[in-house]
């Protein structure tokens, strides 16, 4: 695994946890609606169904702690990792990337840097996370 490819794990779960959320409240919102209809049972009828679809939005919630963790432990060892960069304005631009999920845009708003210099740091610091991150594994 590349150092980029290491990285690029947090916000490829940050956008998984993010993606699962939604469904979990449109799940919840068709619960509710199916819930309204069906304020009168017959009784003696089952309702499977919305039992199903909260059993479901419950395995849901819980996939997502386990993301939640499993992502903050992530973010804990990269920043360790990202600490020992020498150059603090490789560390910034990396944390605020990969770790607080910004844009090139948001980081130059942050920064006051240009987004182009913000790029060509961040392409700097890349390749001495590389470095570091292979030494790191040997």
């Amino acid at each position: 695994m590349t150092a980029k490819e290491y990285l690029r794990q947090l916000k490829t779960l940050d956008n998984m946890i993010k993606a699962k959320l939604l469904e979990k409240e449109r799940m919840a919102a068709l619960t509710t609606k199916v819930n309204a209809g069906f304020s009168e049972r017959v009784q003696g009828g089952g309702s499977g169904g919305i039992e199903d679809a909260v059993i479901k939005m419950l395995e849901l919630k819980e996939q997502i702690n386990l993301d939640i963790i499993k992502l903050m432990e992530l973010k804990s060892e990269a920043r360790e990792l990202i600490d020992k960069l020498p150059n603090d304005k490789h560390k910034i631009i990396l944390s605020m990337y990969y770790v607080s999920d910004m844009t090139f845009e948001m980081i130059s708003d942050e920064t006051h840097y240009s987004v182009g210099a913000v790029h060509k740091s961040y392409r700097n610091a890349l390749k001495k996370f590389e470095e570091l991150y292979h030494s790191q594994k040997e």
